[in-house]
Order: C-alpha cells, then structure tokens, then sequence
C-alpha cells in the first residue's frame, strides 16, 4: 500500500511522539485510520524515518511550503517542528567571504603581529586603521515589519530612486584618536559632488588632508599607516606618499613590506566597530542634505 505526504508525515510524526517506537507508531495510526493491518511493516517505517532523514529538504524552505506539499495547516506543521523536532528559526548570518589561501595568509599575518607585538608592546597604539565607507542618504524600510491598518488596501508605495544620494567617507581609527572624517567631493554647480575613488584623489587627500592632520597632532614620526589593498590605494602616485612620510617599515598594505591579508573586515577596527556606529548615528534621522 502506498502512502501520500500527508500519512507519510502522520506516521513520522507518530514514531517521534512514541519515543520511536516503530510498533506503537503503526497501532497508533491504523487505530487513527480505522485500518485493520497496513499500511507497512514496523520496519519498513523505520527505513522511511530514515529515508526523511537523509532528505534533501533545505533547512531554509517556508513553513507555508511544507504546509502546501503535505497539505497540512500551517499551524500543525509549525507545532510539529517546534514540538515534536524541537527545530527553531534562525536568521541568516552575512560574513565575509574567504577564499582556500586566505585562511593560512590570515594566521600568518596574526602570528606576525603578536611576535612584534613582543619586542614592541606599543606598537598596537601607533597604529592608524583606515577605510573608506559609503553612507547612503535616502533611508530604508523594512518592508517584513511596516504594515499599514486600513479596512481597504491604500496601495500605499514608497519611490526609491535608481541611484540614491550618498557619501564616500574616508577615516582613520587609532588607539587615542580618530582621524577624519574627509569626505571624497567635488565642487558642482550646487555644492559639494561626492566623486569615486582614484589613486589620484587619494594621493591628495594624503597630502592636503591626512598628513598634515597628523604633524599638527604630532604623532606623524610615530604613526604606522595601514590599509587595504583596493586598486587606487596601491597607485604609483599613492604608494609615493606613503613611502615618503612613512617608510616602507611604517605601511601595513597590499605591495609594501608588510602584507596586509585580503578580505579581512575583522582585522581592522573601522569595519567591525566605527562604520556600524555612525551608521546608527545617521539612520537615526533621515538627512535632507549633505550638511544635516
């Protein structure tokens, strides 16, 4: 006798309830069915707890979907997971992506960090963390948590536009203080134009900006620049700045003396700390213009 989803999935449910009891679980479903033998043997129940098991079913399939295909309520499926299997939602974590060499290029760039951190304790605190970061102007909904209450469907829409209004925000991060924030702007017609990153301005931003920033404090002598490896911050005219005033010894970065490890947000204080917090700082109130 052959079984369809919804008694397939009565019968799985009954085995668990049992405390997996193959036996106890087909008694129980016949009395259920008003059958007098069948549907199948105490063991071939036990393969097909087993089968369900080894299933491809995707931890990430909809409760609505399960309900459809075993047409079953949603409820009961719900309290079958919940209760019986004892599975819970979980969100979806986004992690930076690694690739199969970044891994031993992370560990040997961590074990070379605390073996100078050894000879020179201090050198953590001399250290300018730097990025960049896009800060987006136009706000977001959540769309899973607004509802509007109305007895008839306002067809309520919100307009996003294609290319919304942002800012390109350069800052460093040090153990005593932070640099910045400079933003990457031009001078239009109406005002200051956030403009894309290039070697060329971020050779200006070093030399008009930064570097001067850090002489007034003065920490320049001391200060150990590190960055990522992004095409314009490894430019000819870049690297000659930073070679002038830091020295090879003083530049953590892709094409210098000490490597700074791809795809690496959690090694660098302004990814996993500072851009998060002033995020929330400017999503706390939509800004109309680039000066609120």
């Amino acid at each position: 006798m052959s079984l369809r989803l919804p008694g397939r999935a009565l019968l799985v449910k009954l085995f668990y309830q049992n405390d997996n009891s193959a036996i106890v679980a087909l008694r129980k479903f016949r009395t259920l069915k008003r059958m007098r033998k069948g549907p199948l043997t105490a063991i071939n129940l036990q393969l097909m707890v087993e089968e369900d098991k080894a299933s491809n079913v995707k931890a990430s399939t909809s409760v609505r979907l399960i309900a459809e295909a075993l047409d079953l309520p949603r409820s009961t499926v719900q309290k079958i997971m919940r209760n019986i299997l004892l599975y819970y939602p979980y969100k979806l974590q986004l992690v930076q992506e690694l690739l199969p060499h970044d891994f031993e290029t992370r560990h040997l760039f961590s074990l070379q960090f605390l073996a100078r951190l050894e000879v020179d304790p201090k050198r953590p605190w001399n250290i300018l963390w730097t990025d960049e970061a896009h800060f987006h102007l136009d706000g977001s909904v959540n769309t899973h948590n607004c509802r509007i209450w109305e007895s008839d469907n306002p067809h309520s829409i919100l307009q996003v536009p294609l290319h919304s209004l942002k800012v390109t925000v350069w800052c460093g991060f040090s153990a005593s203080f932070i640099l910045g924030p400079y933003f990457f702007e031009e001078l239009g017609a109406g005002g200051p134009v956030t403009c894309s990153i290039t070697g060329q301005r971020c050779a200006s931003l070093l030399r008009n900006k930064i570097i001067p920033d850090l002489q007034a404090r003065p920490c320049l002598s001391r200060i150990i620049f590190m960055q990522d490896g992004a095409h314009p911050h490894i430019t000819r005219c870049v690297k000659d700045v930073l070679k002038h005033y830091f020295t090879e010894e003083r530049v953590i970065s892709r094409q210098f003396l000490h490597l700074r490890p791809s795809r690496s947000p959690d090694l660098n204080p302004c990814d996993f700390l500072l851009w998060g917090h002033l995020r929330q700082l400017v999503s706390c109130d939509q800004p109309r213009t680039f000066f609120t």
